[in-house]
């Protein structure tokens, strides 16, 4: 036999009766949950242009520092080596003076001199010779920087 619900002439609810129909719903059918796809978020990385200026800046710096400090490092080494050979070279030298005056004898030196005709500083003639200012040539100072640009103005608006 056929259901109540299934016969469609009969559906009709009328005012005034009774008891009051009630309203039926059509059965309701679960579909499966299916998981929500969540759109991809976007990965956004905001650099500050500044920021990185100042970064790349302050790296510059750093290296240019390391190199500079590395630069004296070794100029320091190098003014220690040439301390030590000027040291070196002051003490040969005066152990190379003492080998040379005691290679010769100041008398004999005299004697050989004057028998070749030297005559002793105290009996030479001394002449003075002046230069006249005249015989002298005048160099012109050669025209600096600021008076060449000043030069060019006088000049460029005269």
């Amino acid at each position: 036999m056929a259901r109540k619900n299934d016969i469609r002439y009969i559906c009709y609810y009328t005012d005034g009766s009774a008891a009051r129909q009630l309203e039926v719903k059509p059965p309701v059918r679960k579909k499966a949950q299916l998981p929500k796809v969540r759109p991809l978020k976007k990965i956004v990385v905001r650099i500050d242009p500044v920021a990185v200026g100042g970064i790349v800046l302050s790296a510059i710096l750093l290296v240019m520092m390391l190199v500079g400090s590395f630069q004296l490092y070794t100029l320091r080494q190098q003014a220690q080596q040439m301390r030590q050979y000027a040291d070196y070279l002051a003490e040969q030298n005066a152990s190379l003076s003492i080998t040379y005056e005691s290679g010769y004898d100041l008398n004999a030196v005299e004697k050989s001199a004057l028998a070749l005709g030297m005559i002793p500083a105290d009996q030479a003639e001394n002449i003075t010779i002046s230069v006249a200012e005249s015989a002298v040539p005048v160099q012109e100072k050669a025209p600096d920087m600021w008076e060449r640009m000043s030069a060019f103005f006088e000049d460029l608006f005269a």
